[in-house]
């Protein structure tokens, strides 16, 4: 602890800042004024045991109190802490308000206009679709904040999409709108959701193989309703998804990034450009457009593109692939 002048002079400080007189710190601490004033005067100590206790009266830490001096950072941090706290219960309690005044609203417009709750449930879902939004309930979770965002969200799109569904009466389409969004929720948060977890470098491998199985089912469901032929439809969702998915694999190797970055782009040009090809095999059509005659551009112009393409791509990927090697030859020969 410091010296009883420079202790005393900081407890008359902080009284003063307080406005509270020596008899009015005394009466608090349950002390005589006299002791109060021995120890602003330097002259003694407060007892061990009062330390709290003065620490809660004059709003100050012990380590302040133990110093003599005002821990600014601290301070700053507390102030920050209390803004924070501010914020974050606004952000949550106007919403609140706010959807539950234009809820009661509607519920009462809605009886007073119809005799019946009709079109108030379209309202009800999208103010919880909205709630799920801003503020969000991960207000109500410790941990695994963004996974309750990601499943109050999507399962507030649903009962949205499931009520617009009953109120048109096309429900048919509902579970095509609920798959598509999962699609779309899987390719965004399931990387981010895995970003920490043990499994964080397959985390592209696991969206896009997700989003390939989605696809398949929403095939499978489409053609309950439809006819078409579901077989090729399914490989050639197979066949554009393999690039990617293969890419996200190369891209857990520890190899040079440069290497890596040269395979991908490869593999996706060439996959990609027999893409036409793949769907006449699958489909018995014959309407790609290979044809290449540089000297006649305007019967061949697609096929002159897709050529050039594929050439100008396999050289830049030509050029990292190597830039890559000689990269890993220069690190082995350290």
């Amino acid at each position: 602890m410091t010296d009883k002048k420079t202790f005393g002079s900081f407890i008359k400080l902080k009284r003063g800042e307080k406005n509270y007189s020596q008899k009015d710190l005394a009466e608090m601490l349950f002390v005589t004024e006299g002791a109060v004033s021995k120890w602003e005067r330097g002259v003694s100590y407060p007892d061990i045991t009062l330390i709290s206790d003065i620490c809660r009266v004059l709003d100050i830490s012990e380590h302040e109190l133990i110093t003599a001096s005002t821990d600014t950072d601290t301070r700053k941090m507390k102030h920050e802490a209390r803004k924070f706290r501010v914020i974050r219960d606004t952000w949550f309690w106007v919403p609140t308000i706010s959807y539950g005044v234009a809820l009661l609203t509607c519920f009462i417009c809605n009886l007073a206009i119809d005799r019946t709750l009709s079109w108030f449930f379209i309202v009800l879902t999208a103010l919880i679709c909205a709630y799920t939004f801003i503020p969000t309930v991960t207000s109500f979770f410790e941990s695994k904040k963004l996974l309750a965002f990601c499943v109050s969200t999507y399962l507030s799109i649903c009962l949205l999409l499931f009520t617009c569904a009953v109120y048109t009466g096309g429900i048919s389409w509902f579970p095509t709108a609920c798959i598509g969004t999962l699609m779309g929720y899987v390719m965004l948060f399931v990387p981010i959701l895995l970003s920490n977890s043990p499994y964080s470098r397959y985390k592209f491998v696991f969206s896009f193989t997700i989003t390939l199985i989605l696809t398949v089912v929403l095939l499978l469901y489409i053609r309950i309703g439809n006819s078409f032929r579901i077989l090729p439809a399914i490989l050639i969702a197979c066949y554009a998804f393999a690039p990617v998915i293969l890419c996200a694999v190369i891209g857990t190797f520890p190899l040079d990034a440069f290497l890596k970055t040269g395979i991908c782009i490869a593999l996706s040009t060439v996959v990609y450009y027999f893409t036409e090809y793949a769907v006449d095999i699958l489909f018995g059509t014959s309407e790609s457009s290979y044809q290449v005659n540089f000297s006649d551009w305007r019967q061949c112009l697609e096929g002159n593109i897709y050529l050039l393409c594929l050439v100008s791509l396999l050289f830049v990927s030509a050029v990292l692939i190597s830039i890559g090697i000689v990269r890993i030859r220069k690190n082995s020969n350290r």
